[in-house]
């Protein structure tokens, strides 16, 4: 079983350099039975657009094989709109849901089954327990086309946003690139992120993101095989994640 994941920053794989930065797809394997591989596309900056342009999309579908599945994250750079290289509309016939209908249709050419995902909630807490939509329409534009192109979508604008919000302003602070000074080697000024995810929070957003794919594989049968790899305790409890994976 082969998940590719394709997004942004909030997916990223990251390296020692920028720790404790935790894309939300480096913790997947966790939760999904051994032997299920991720190959993680996602890229720092990138939106719908420029990940299309750059060639990053030709990568995937050079890589991909029937069988596959694909998780599509994209919002958080396509809202950018004094960037003309990685603007796209969320707007009906704009560019976002066009370039989001492109990537599904040439992945399911390829034999893959895709998903869309609707962008991780920033943390922009207008009181303690409420939180801003500073996505706009961009959920809304991945919801209709998925129900358009009749495939899955996950909400995790909706999902993130109500976890974030039960915990509150202060306690949701450490699932976020947001600490004081002297804590972190490569901080040491501290930092003030609300849109970059730490551990927890890349913890948080697999788990959201799991519990919800167990939920849909009822109304998306095709979907079944992937919800069946997955490993919670108590969920599947006879399947293993590799305890023994080695990270180098």
């Amino acid at each position: 079983m082969r998940i590719l994941c394709l997004g942004d920053s909030i997916m990223q794989y990251n390296d020692w350099t920028s720790y404790p930065q935790t894309g939300w797809v480096q913790l997947l394997d966790r939760f999904f039975e051994t032997g299920t591989q991720i190959l993680n596309f996602a890229r720092n900056g990138r939106s719908s657009k420029s990940f299309i342009a750059e060639g990053r999309f030709k990568k995937v579908l050079e890589q991909a094989q029937p069988g596959d599945f694909a998780l599509i994250q994209f919002a958080h750079n396509d809202e950018k709109s004094n960037d003309p290289e990685r603007y796209a509309s969320p707007e009906k016939g704009g560019e976002f849901r066009k370039n989001l209908s492109f990537m599904a249709k040439e992945l399911e050419k390829k034999g893959v089954k895709p998903i869309f995902l609707t962008p991780v909630a920033r943390r922009k807490f207008v009181s303690e327990n409420k939180i801003e939509n500073s996505h706009g329409l961009y959920p809304t534009a991945i919801l209709e086309t998925a129900a358009e192109l009749k495939i899955p979508c996950i909400d995790l604008t909706a999902l993130s946003t109500e976890y974030f919000e039960k915990c509150g302003k202060e306690n949701s602070r450490r699932f976020f690139m947001n600490f004081d000074a002297g804590i972190f080697e490569n901080y040491p000024d501290g930092k003030s992120d609300d849109s970059h995810l730490r551990c927890d929070g890349a913890y948080c957003v697999c788990r959201l993101f799991v519990m919800a794919l167990l939920k849909i594989k009822d109304s998306w049968s095709e979907y079944k095989v992937l919800a069946e790899k997955v490993c919670i305790k108590g969920i599947y409890s006879d399947r293993e994640i590799d305890d023994e994976k080695l990270f180098w």
